[in-house]
């Protein structure tokens, strides 16, 4: 991730720091993938700016997996608390993959005056050009993550066509009687 050096501004330097929440997202587990990259890249951006960070916030889940992104939640409520006045994003992908998701989170967080700013994206939310460069970077993100799903499809689907048997290897987990527990048992009859 490539950052512009900003030195602080008059202005930035005698007024009192705004209220800053970072927030990154990894999507796996893997240790390929490390939040702390994208953590040093914000922390360096919001310390040229002048800005002292409140809270950090980070998830290891998909974009799209908003029951997992727990940290996203907590930034919403603390953002709704008043807690927050700018939210430090390294990429746009990495808070949003759905253009109504990201619609939806905005509307929200505008409602507490709270500004989204990507450290690596140009553009804050405060402007008409910052808007619509947000909308065109949501909609090729979401058109993203719909190439990747249809590209699993087709793989998936060229692997079931050669024969290969798709799912959970056997194991001893397949000698058991399953439980008819959960879904199965509340609606399938």
């Amino acid at each position: 991730m490539e950052l512009t050096e900003v030195p602080p501004t008059k202005e930035s330097l005698g007024k009192t720091s705004p209220k800053v929440a970072i927030y990154a997202r990894v999507s796996t587990r893997d240790t390929d993938q490390n939040p702390e990259v994208q953590l040093l890249v914000l922390r360096r951006y919001a310390e040229q700016r002048g800005w002292s960070v409140v809270t950090e916030y980070v998830d290891t889940a998909s974009a799209s997996d908003m029951r997992g992104r727990t940290a996203w939640r907590r930034l919403l409520a603390d953002a709704q608390s008043g807690k927050v006045k700018i939210l430090l994003i390294a990429k746009l992908d990495r808070a949003w993959r759905s253009v109504h998701q990201m619609h939806l989170d905005l509307q929200q967080l505008e409602q507490r005056k709270v500004e989204v700013v990507a450290a690596t994206q140009d553009f804050n939310t405060q402007g008409s050009l910052g808007r619509l460069t947000l909308n065109l970077l949501a909609a090729f993100a979401e058109f993203e993550r719909e190439l990747i799903r249809e590209r699993t499809l087709d793989g998936l689907a060229r692997a079931k066509a050669k024969g290969k048997r798709l799912g959970r290897p056997p194991g001893s987990k397949d000698r058991k009687q399953r439980r008819k527990g959960g879904y199965y048992a509340r609606y399938a009859k």
